[in-house]
């Protein structure tokens, strides 16, 4: 028996070791903890930086604006860290990834500038072989710029997401995306998958992409790529809707999609994203999930704490979450920016439904002009990244736009912002005809908007905010954009004030009583569950944006109670 058992374990270990070979989990280190940080606005270059000796120490991820010292700095900081690679990585293609800086970021390897990376919220990275040294310490030093501001939230400054450094064999998928839409009256659903896939070599290769679902091989594609190149596939499965479990609000089921990268019969790359079966339409004056009648209101929620900023930790966000899901909200835009994926993942899990939008904001961005560049950098980062999430079901252009010049309700949109919204909502169909596009609105039920000064043709629901009369606002905005949705993104009515005993006013609860009759509604969204800080104009003397149902530290406010008891008998 002996003999057998010990037989049995070499061949055991043996497999083992073979099936490590051909199949490689791919090597990431984490580059999160302490680094050392120097916030100077004498200081611009990386030669400048280099002769300062004194520099202090902070936590990434992390704002220094949480720190007191640095609670009010506005500009430049740089972070530095040394770092080793493993012997084992001396063949393989290496790279440095942010999740995301705040706004405007460079970094430099060793005294070598690679590159450079504008908008605070998704994230970049770089290959950094040529810039590596063997065997010894690396330098690694990062400037973050947060000098740069949009909307009443607050500028959170420094790297806000994690960082590390993935090693890669010949080639890597960037990113696989899956389309699953339910086809109802075949009965079946439709699998859709795409990959970026990058050379990494100098040579062609000839790999095989292999997709599974749940353990489940659904086939696989041959394809050629050139050397240092990207290159996109598509594979596309129909299947048996019976033997799928839909993602909706009550039951959120998810699936595993996992693909392998096979070169020369070796697997050298593996990706693993959660996805969710279902779809959403926007037929006439309504939404629907699954071909049921979607009507769900919502609360927004701005990415702020006084202790942890915008970096969003796990138990932040859950508990937010579950509160505002508490309070019965299913349904919001959240937030004027990509949202962390902590969160997107909670969504997915938990069933919350979320318009995300990048941030363009107010009547003076500078990004509202046709096909702008940097907007549509936002949008496809945004986008390649969060494509998977089922939680997601709309993608928004930009907030509030609207003419600087004129009375309240005299504002339309600039011709640059019509055109900015127009090729922005083209520019979304390229890249996702999945979901829904919108952008939101405070002009539409201004007494000038019209079909020649709203984008109105290109979306597929409305979504509008109010902050004075919302009755008004839905039923003028419904009276001159008649055949679609439309969705109350924000509202509020003499705002709520600081906790404990603030509570919302009359006129707003009687504006929510009667928005529930009004049919082409399909939800309301109040703003906002926290309170946030701010530099904004009219931000009260505590610095924070008193509009939440709880304090920044999630104090509840009489409040709170009031939009439970509402939503509850919406």
């Amino acid at each position: 028996m002996d003999y057998f058992y010990k037989l049995f374990l070499s061949f055991f270990i043996f497999s083992s070791l073979l099936s490590c070979a051909s199949e490689p989990i791919d090597t990431k280190i984490s580059l999160d903890g302490t680094w050392q940080f120097l916030a100077s606005k004498d200081v611009e270059t990386y030669e400048q930086q280099k002769a300062i000796k004194e520099w202090d120490s902070i936590v990434v991820p992390g704002n220094w604006d949480t720190k007191e010292k640095y609670s009010t700095y506005s500009g430049k900081a740089f972070y530095k860290r040394t770092f080793e690679v493993p012997s084992s990585w001396s063949d393989r293609h290496i790279q440095i990834h942010f999740g995301a800086v705040y706004q405007t970021a460079k970094v430099w390897l060793n005294g070598k500038l690679l590159g450079k990376h504008v908008g605070g919220y998704t994230p970049f990275e770089f290959n950094i072989n040529q810039e590596l040294l063997p065997d010894q310490p690396n330098e690694l030093v990062v400037m973050a710029d947060n000098s740069y501001k949009r909307g009443a939230w607050w500028a959170w400054g420094g790297i806000s997401r994690t960082v590390s450094l993935e090693a890669f064999d010949k080639a890597r998928m960037k990113y696989q995306h899956i389309d699953a839409t339910p086809d109802f009256e075949k009965g079946q659903v439709s699998f859709v998958i795409k990959h970026a896939i990058e050379n990494l070599s100098n040579e062609n290769n000839e790999v095989k992409v292999m997709s599974y679902i749940d353990g489940t091989l659904l086939g696989e594609v041959p394809v050629t790529i050139s050397s240092l190149g990207t290159i996109e596939t598509k594979m596309s499965y129909p299947a048996d809707l019976s033997l799928y479990k839909l993602w909706d609000l009550d039951h959120p089921n998810l699936y595993k999609l996992t693909s392998k990268l096979k070169v020369n019969g070796k697997i050298v790359h593996t990706l693993t994203d959660n996805f969710g079966i279902r779809k959403i339409e926007a037929r006439g004056e309504q939404l629907f999930l699954n071909n049921k009648l979607l009507r769900e209101n919502g609360l927004n929620r701005v990415h702020d704490h006084p202790k942890y900023g915008n970096t969003e930790p796990k138990h932040i966000v859950e508990a937010d979450m579950k509160d505002i899901k508490a309070l019965g909200g299913r349904f919001s835009r959240l937030m004027h920016a990509p949202l962390s994926k902590t969160l997107l993942d909670f969504c997915d899990r938990e069933g919350y439904l979320l318009i995300q939008e990048i941030p363009v904001w107010g009547d003076d961005d500078p990004q509202t002009f046709k096909d702008s560049p940097l907007a549509k950098k936002w949008m496809r980062e945004m986008i390649e990244r969060d494509f998977n999430h089922p939680s997601v079901i709309g993608w928004s252009v930009g907030n509030e736009l609207r003419d600087p010049e004129g009375e309240w309700e005299d504002k339309t949109l600039t011709k640059d912002q019509y055109e900015y919204i127009n090729s922005m909502l083209d520019y979304v169909e390229e890249l996702d005809q999945t979901r829904l596009k919108t952008y939101v609105s405070l002009t539409t039920y201004g007494k000038n908007s019209d079909l020649t000064n709203e984008p109105f043709e290109k979306l597929d629901f409305i979504c509008i905010n109010s902050y004075g009369d919302a009755v008004k606002a839905v039923t003028k905005t419904h009276e001159k954009f008649p055949g679609k949705p439309i969705f109350m993104s924000e509202i509020g009515r003499s705002q709520i004030g600081p906790a404990p005993d603030s509570e919302f006013s009359e006129e707003l609860i009687a504006d929510l009583k009667k928005l529930k009759e009004l049919p082409y509604l399909v939800g309301v969204s109040l703003w906002s569950y926290n309170d946030y800080r701010s530099n904004y104009k009219g931000t009260p003397k505590s610095g924070f944006r008193e509009w939440g149902v709880v304090s920044e530290n999630r104090e509840k406010k009489k409040a709170y109670y009031q939009i439970q008891e509402i939503n509850k008998n919406w």
